[in-house]
């Protein structure tokens, strides 16, 4: 049995023009219905894939960005999604908890293989 549910949201284009918290960050109506939804699934923990930063916790501060992995190589995704991993093993157990990813392939093509039990119950272009 899984012991953590565990939603992995995408980020998106849209941004304060200002330093704030990861959850403050992104604007767009679809990353705050993403955030709904993982909320009403039960999420126990909710973290933010950034095409920046990586795997940012809601809490965490950071300052407005523009890079995109939906333009990056597949080099560059596959380095950027390990990262993801890395961080992601010292919070999570890739084999005991079940992950929610509400994002695009180009930010989880590489982190789904990983990862025992997920869904991915949106289609996210």
């Amino acid at each position: 049995m899984t012991s953590q549910k565990i939603a992995l949201i995408a980020c998106v284009k849209e941004k304060q023009l200002r330093p704030c918290a990861a959850a403050e960050m992104y604007i767009s109506s679809d990353f705050k219905s993403w955030m709904d939804y993982a909320e009403s699934w039960g999420a126990s923990q909710i973290y933010i894939l950034s095409g920046k930063y990586g795997l940012l916790e809601l809490e965490e501060k950071i300052a407005p960005y523009d890079v995109n992995l939906n333009i990056a190589t597949s080099q560059e995704r596959k380095r950027w999604a390990q990262g993801v991993i890395e961080k992601l093993k010292s919070r999570a157990s890739l084999r005991e908890d079940y992950f929610l990813v509400l994002a695009n392939s180009n930010y989880s093509e590489y982190i789904i293989p990983q990862l025992k039990h997920y869904s991915m119950p949106l289609k996210i272009d």
